[in-house]
């Protein structure tokens, strides 16, 4: 995009050249136009005076006598030196001189003459090629105008100067738009190398070579395509990964009770006349890991409900003091058991647009959780609070704590701190990944906070109104 955007400049820049030069040469055609106006002006004035000096008889070309046009000579001066023709005509419109040689004795009457012998100030005019000026000459008895010296002086060393000009600023011009052409045709041969270089390299990586990448070089455009593109293939690589980790942990977990069952069954199938007491208790432990597969079962289904879209939660009103309360009253039970205190604190009534069956299912794994992994004796203590966009559910124990390298990965599935306990307290190592689940879906947030040896506390952000 940045060297579309730099094309388009030099194409913008070139017609703004042509402008830019076009209007500089008007301005130097204008320029040069009303310095040798002014020039003429000043020259005629100066002849004025002189006529006024030497009378207008000593510039006379219509009389017979010897001492006609005597200084008729300073007007052929002149008139070469505008490049051009002066005339010299009486009130009565008369020619009196004519640099030319033409027009001596005819009249010559124009409409700028007329208001100049009435006294206007008649400013120099554009006749054809030619600039005319007109100067009075005036009587110095009277002081009214007997005379005017008129000049026309051709603009034909102008207008070629402006041709010249022009012709440069095409050469410029073009020049320009020769250099854009060809900026232009090597960066499209340049990114067309590129894409055919990027084609190659997903060419390679669709054939099923996961482990290539896209080269990062280039330019800039070309080079944030193959980041990006980069990062999703590596998001591929990790989402892979995970998946085989998953397929294998899963494979192992089911795989653990049913290589458990037929050890126990086995070593009934081997046993004669087996004891009672030994046979029930055989049964039990057999019961005991058909519960567990029934469990890890359980966990995957929910798990999977819960990696589905927010069209899966029953949103609705819920009262979160009663379904806490309701909570504590059915994992309390199981506390007792070890001793362990179970307290409820809110501090404020909080009704919630939420899945009350999934968040009841997410809050309960975290408190069981405080349960079975603390001290016998300890606490787990459990608090509401809201504020006018969320609530919050803090569950803080006095258990064994979480190792610092081991909070980032916890929500992760399967995964457990210490795999023995788990295995002694009934954990399939599904219920913190379903819990983070069901709290994604609502749109919340969930942190933890441990050291090792002195307890853990999950805190729970939810909004109160849902972000469908």
């Amino acid at each position: 995009m940045t060297y579309v955007v730099g094309l388009i400049c030099m194409i913008v820049f070139n017609c703004f050249l042509a402008i830019a030069t076009d209007h500089m040469v008007r301005s130097y055609q204008k320029k040069a136009e009303e310095q040798k106006a002014s020039y003429v002006e000043k020259q005629c004035g100066i002849l004025a005076n002189q006529l006024v000096l030497n009378g207008i008889s000593a510039y006379d070309m219509t009389k017979t006598s010897d001492d006609r046009g005597s200084n008729f000579f300073e007007m052929e001066q002149l008139a070469n030196d505008i490049d051009g023709r002066i005339l010299i005509i009486d009130n009565h419109f008369e020619i009196l001189a004519d640099t030319y040689n033409k027009n001596n004795g005819q009249y010559y009457v124009t409409d700028d003459l007329i208001r100049a012998f009435e006294g206007e100030d008649v400013s120099y005019t554009f006749a054809g090629t030619y600039i005319q000026v007109i100067s009075g000459v005036y009587n110095q008895d009277t002081g009214e105008i007997e005379a005017v010296v008129m000049a026309l002086s051709s603009m034909d060393s102008i207008e070629e100067m402006i041709g010249y000009l022009y012709e440069q600023r095409a050469t410029l011009t073009g020049l320009f738009f020769l250099i854009t052409l060809i900026v232009m045709v090597l960066l499209v041969i340049f990114m067309r190398k590129s894409f055919r270089n990027m084609q190659n390299e997903l060419d390679i990586i669709a054939e099923g070579h996961q482990e290539e990448s896209m080269s990062e070089s280039g330019f800039k455009e070309f080079n944030r395509m193959a980041v990006s593109f980069n990062k999703i293939v590596n998001r591929y690589k990790e989402l892979e990964n995970t998946r085989q980790e998953f397929v294998s942990n899963v494979s192992h977990e089911l795989k653990t009770p049913i290589t458990s069952m037929k050890i126990l069954a086995d070593s009934l199938l081997m046993q004669e006349n087996v004891p009672v007491e030994i046979y029930e208790d055989f049964m039990n432990d057999i019961v005991h890991e058909i519960d567990r597969e029934n469990q890890i079962i359980n966990d995957l289904l929910t798990l999977v409900k819960m990696d589905k879209t927010q069209a899966d939660l029953n949103i609705s009103p819920t009262n979160i003091n009663e379904l806490l309360e309701v909570l504590l009253k059915r994992i309390s039970p199981i506390a007792e058991q070890r001793n362990i205190t179970i307290r409820l604190e809110t501090m404020r009534q909080v009704v919630a647009e939420v899945d009350e069956v999934k968040l009841s299912l997410a809050c309960n794994n975290i408190i069981e959780n405080a349960v079975k992994y603390n001290h016998d004796g300890g606490k787990v203590d459990v608090s509401l609070n809201g504020d006018h966009k969320f609530f919050y559910i803090r569950v803080k124990d006095t258990g064994v704590g979480i190792p610092e390298d081991c909070q980032e990965q916890i929500f992760e599935r399967f995964y457990r701190v210490d795999k023995a306990r788990s295995r002694e307290t009934g954990g399939t190592g599904l219920g913190l990944a379903i819990s983070r689940n069901v709290i994604l879906l609502h749109k919340g947030s969930i942190r933890v906070h441990s050291k090792e040896g002195e307890g853990t506390t999950f805190i729970i952000r939810i909004p109160l109104n849902y972000l469908g």
